[in-house]
């Protein structure tokens, strides 16, 4: 929710708090290079305290540090102190899936796994439809009521400290040494798989939605801003669709079929879904309809993510090497915004996007590396 907020909000942000000349191209891609920065960086810092402090007090420490820095950039009085914000909104995010994603694989029995991973990794759909639902409702020249909105998560905390409880696997947590853990072939090779799949994964996940309102805006020039904006979150509801069904399949399909070859068909398959919107999406109607296909596996292969990664890791290093896997990507699709731009320059936007999201593909290189996990306990301690 809160990074669809900030999309929706970034056209009539820049608008309003650039000056006269200076470039907002630039500038979005610097928003999006300072929130993955910091997504990054608070995955593994977070993850390391998740590992250490618990993971239900790291969670409540994340989602306030997020929802209240995404009401703050209501507030915001120029550009620099929007990126600053933007940079610490990021530390509470990446930091809050790291704690959540081990606290649900640890209190999920070994059958009901998936399940949990299902639920978790809804909410790449479920949020961005909330924001669309609160765009809808608001209009361009109001964006700061959008960032207002994403308060509403803190609540969130008070019943995560009177109802979440600690897995038992972590109520006492042996301070082991990531160095000592990364040591033992066994999580050295965990690691390494983790990192293949989050990083391309992540890249590759952002490629689209990041480009989406551009594509709007050259299919929909003649509309107004108004509905140009509310086409945007249309748009966003349609996209979303196909990320809901995704992250329902992958779960399910691994339990059937094993988490190795339901990786390997979805990241094989996630850059013909960017190809489809890119060669065909090029009017209103077909835009709607192929861009749950491009979702679906992009995105979708993300829940797979909350299921694996913690299948991989000891419970000392779990949300650590979790966080550090997703987060991973991050760091490398902070070049997301500031190569497209460029790209796109040279190449044209087909071209660009579509070769971009062939990076999917390098995500099967950890196939090399993938133990199989399916119907197996979580790993023991050290």
């Amino acid at each position: 929710m809160d990074a669809a907020l900030f999309n929706f909000a970034r056209g009539p942000m820049l608008k309003e708090l650039l000056a006269v000349g200076q470039s907002s191209a630039l500038y979005e891609a610097w928003f999006q290079a300072v929130f993955l920065a910091g997504s990054a960086i608070g995955g593994l810092f977070f993850g390391l305290m998740a590992d250490r402090w618990g993971r239900g007090r790291t969670m409540i420490v994340t989602i306030l540090i997020y929802s209240l820095t995404t009401g703050l950039m209501a507030f915001a009085p120029n550009v620099q102190v929007a990126l600053v914000i933007r940079f610490v909104t990021g530390l509470g995010i990446g930091g809050e899936w790291a704690a959540g994603a081990s606290l649900v694989a640890e209190v999920m029995p070994t059958k009901r796994r998936a399940l949990g991973a299902v639920v978790l990794q809804s909410a790449a759909a479920v949020g961005p439809c909330l924001a669309a639902l609160i765009n809808l409702n608001v209009p361009s020249a109001h964006w700061r009521w959008l960032f207002l909105a994403g308060v509403a998560p803190a609540l969130l905390c008070v019943a995560i400290r009177f109802l979440v409880q600690e897995p038992s696997a972590t109520e006492r947590r042996p301070a082991v040494p990531v160095g000592v853990v990364l040591a033992n072939p066994k999580w050295g090779r965990a690691l390494r798989t983790a990192l293949f799949f989050g990083v391309f994964g992540v890249v590759g996940a952002q490629i689209l939605p990041y480009w989406l309102p551009n594509i709007v805006n050259s299919i929909a020039s003649s509309f107004g801003d108004e509905a140009k904006k509310n086409f945007l979150s249309i748009n966003t509801f349609t996209l979303h669709i196909g990320t809901l069904l995704g992250v329902i399949a992958f779960p399910w399909l691994a339990d059937r079929f094993g988490r190795r070859p339901i990786f390997g068909l979805f990241f094989l398959l996630a850059p013909v879904g960017v190809w489809a919107v890119m060669l065909f999406g090029r009017t209103p109607s077909n835009l709607l309809l192929l861009l749950p296909l491009s979702t679906f596996f992009g995105i979708g292969l993300t829940s797979g993510f909350v299921l694996y990664f913690p299948e991989l890791f000891p419970p000392e290093f779990r949300a650590t090497g979790s966080g550090l896997a997703y987060n991973a990507g991050r760091i490398l699709g902070i070049l997301v915004p500031l190569l497209v731009p460029i790209l796109v320059s040279m190449w044209g936007p087909l071209t660009a996007v579509g070769t971009l999201s062939l990076i999917f593909w390098f995500g099967l290189i950890g196939l090399f590396w993938a133990p199989e996990t399916k119907g197996q306990p979580l790993p023991e301690h050290v």
